[in-house]
């Protein structure tokens, strides 16, 4: 017999992470011995100081997953819920967070006028302040795309505490800035976008999940992960309220009346929450054996280089949107929202530029997972998996404040007096008797306006935790077919919700639509309801439709490109708002998931199709 000698070959179980082997002289390959693998991997088992790094991995492998394997991905499982769960908290605080804003300045305009953006009123205030969840949105689609691959450069685990130590920048820069009624609107335009860092995270967060379960549990391990994570979405649109109307002494104004309300508040509520869960996944969370470089330093090295130039690509973005707001394309709604999608496609451009700069040994593993981008179906998947999350996150940044723009204002003519209060025609004020400005067709808010603050978390609620429900369910009935039974059910609350919108804002009698309140929120609860089991039903179709090596960055990157729906749905609303019919973004989204009906019974339901069964 030959003399045998060691070489560590990979095994292709999930990605690259996995079982050593032997290589013999006569190019015989003979697998370690079962037990011996065991054994290797408890060194990563436990609670107490768990080794970070495994030694091998194959979650198919039933032996090694029931002897060990099982208790390893809970325990990662468990710990990166939590930094997930911060993650979506910070990118989609920004939602709530403005509509304190709003209703501060309404009660006094001196309360955050943002001299630097020209002091804007009435709908332009409301519409700027839909930039703020814009610009976390679109630098959050922008980080996604290196967080796609970052999981098999950096580790896993160093991913996600790193990820959550970034998160506690922007909280801090919030609390601080937002204490300030006059703090500028750039310093918030900043935090928001180093709040994309949180959107990000799902890329690499999901990705890095897949390796650890076997294509049987993809779906359930997904749908937790991801579902139980989008839960800080609600916690944000829950929590926040509540701490933003509780505090200290009120905001003055020299010679004005003071106005109650603590928008700082909504920082530190995140920041140790973030900061807890960065040991957390320290501490207990793992790298697969083949991820990472041979040391953790230059690992971690690779990441912040790799999230410095998301970082760059983003902020690229968001000054040209800040700088092109006074374009020429801008004076019509259609020029604006062709100048958003502009926006996402070179943030997204300069982004896929940036990543071939960073340092060539992550460089090298970027390359490796980039033979995505050859297959049809990652395209495919992209354009279904808009659909799912990124109506979900559109939504949940542009609930909370459709409903104040909805049914929070009525028009009236009336005085605006030269204290900011609005006096509304009647009861003996006229142009004659007005001591201030005469307003035609005014906006001014609704004294009995619906606490929207209440209901607006329930939506991404449902959402997040329907989602487990649609990956368990996928995994028993079929990713594409139940994803198909999903989009009837959306496309019929989008054009309902549509119709409903519509008949609001073209009231004779502002003051009736409250009569429809409820129907509205019916409605919307039943979006947020089949994107998120769609979210489900869709990361389970990609982690069997494509080999496992291959799915992580799938999933990642088709993600990367539905997160932009929290920077485009925003703004469409915002856009659509200015003009006077918020019903079209709902008519288009409508639209656009009726094609996505067809594109998925095409190529994974109709007889003969190309990939049946996932």
């Amino acid at each position: 017999m030959a003399d045998v000698e060691e070489h560590p070959t990979p095994i292709i179980g999930r990605g690259e992470s996995v079982i050593t082997k032997k290589t013999t002289t006569e190019d015989e390959e003979t697998a370690l011995d079962s037990d011996d693998e065991i054994a290797l991997i408890k060194e990563s088992q436990g609670w107490k100081f768990p080794k970070v790094k495994l030694h091998a991995w194959d979650p198919e492998n039933e032996k090694q997953w029931e002897a060990t394997g099982k208790f390893i991905a809970r325990r990662n499982l468990l710990a990166s819920i939590p930094n997930l769960t911060c993650g979506f908290g910070v990118w989609l605080v920004w939602s709530v967070i403005v509509t304190r804003i709003q209703k501060m300045h309404d009660q006094d305009v001196n309360v955050y006028p943002f001299q630097d953006w020209g002091s804007p009123q009435g709908k332009a205030y409301r519409s700027t302040l839909f930039l703020l969840p814009a610009v976390a949105g679109l630098s959050g689609g922008t980080l996604r795309i290196p967080n796609s691959f970052l999981t098999q450069v950096a580790g896993g685990r160093n991913v996600v505490f790193s990820t959550s130590i970034l998160l506690c920048i922007p909280m801090i820069m919030a609390g601080i800035a937002l204490s300030d009624p006059n703090c500028p609107f750039n310093l918030l335009i900043a935090a928001a976008l180093l709040s994309g860092v949180g959107g990000g995270a799902f890329a690499s967060s999901m990705s890095n999940i897949s390796f650890y379960y076997p294509k049987r549990l993809q779906g359930m391990a997904l749908g937790y992960n991801g579902g139980i994570g989008n839960l800080g979405v609600s916690i944000s649109q829950l929590l926040a309220p509540l701490l933003m109307s509780v505090g200290g002494t009120s905001i003055m104004i020299e010679g004005d009346s003071p106005v109650s309300g603590w928008p700082a508040n909504a920082g530190w509520l995140w920041f140790p929450l973030c900061a807890a869960s960065a040991i957390l996944a320290f501490f207990f969370m793992s790298n697969q054996p083949n991820h990472g470089e041979k040391t953790n330093f230059v690992s971690l090295i690779n990441f912040y280089w790799m999230e410095a130039f998301g970082f760059l690509a983003s902020f690229i973005g968001v000054i040209t949107l800040i700088q092109t707001r006074d374009a020429a394309m801008l004076n019509t709604p259609a020029g604006q929202v062709i100048h958003k999608f502009l926006l996402v496609l070179l943030a997204c451009a300069c982004e896929h530029v940036f990543m071939m700069l960073s340092p060539k040994k992550a460089r090298d593993r970027v390359k490796k997972q980039v033979v995505i981008f050859k297959r049809k179906h990652t395209y495919v998947m992209t354009w279904l998996y808009i659909m799912c999350f990124g109506s979900f996150i559109g939504y949940s940044g542009s609930f909370p404040k459709l409903i104040v723009d909805l049914f929070g204002y009525l028009t009236a003519d009336g005085c605006l007096q030269t204290a900011g209060d609005f006096v509304p025609a009647g009861n003996g004020m006229t142009s004659d008797t007005c001591e201030g400005e005469w307003k035609v067709g005014y906006d001014y808010p609704n004294p009995n306006a619906p606490n929207g603050s209440a209901v607006a978390w329930i939506g991404a609620a449902v959402g997040s935790l329907v989602r487990p429900v649609g990956g368990i369910m996928a995994d028993k009935y079929g990713g594409a077919k139940m994803t198909n039974l999903a989009i009837i059910w959306c496309t019929l609350a989008a054009f309902g919700q549509g119709a409903l919108v519509q008949t609001v804002s073209q009231m004779e009698d502002p003051t009736s639509n409250k009569a429809y309140y409820g129907l509205f929120i019916f409605l919307f609860i039943n979006l947020f309801a089949c994107c998120g089991f769609m979210n489900g039903t869709t990361f389970r179709t990609i982690g069997v439709l494509f080999p496992p090596e291959e799915a992580g960055p799938v999933l990642g990157w088709s993600s990367a490109i539905a997160s932009y729906g929290a920077f485009v749905i925003p703004v469409m609303f915002g856009i659509a708002l200015q003009a006077g019919n918020p019903q079209i973004t709902f008519y288009c989204l409508g639209g656009y998931y009726v094609t996505c009906f067809f594109v998925n019974f095409w190529y994974y339901l109709r007889p003969g199709c190309e990939k049946p069964g996932v």
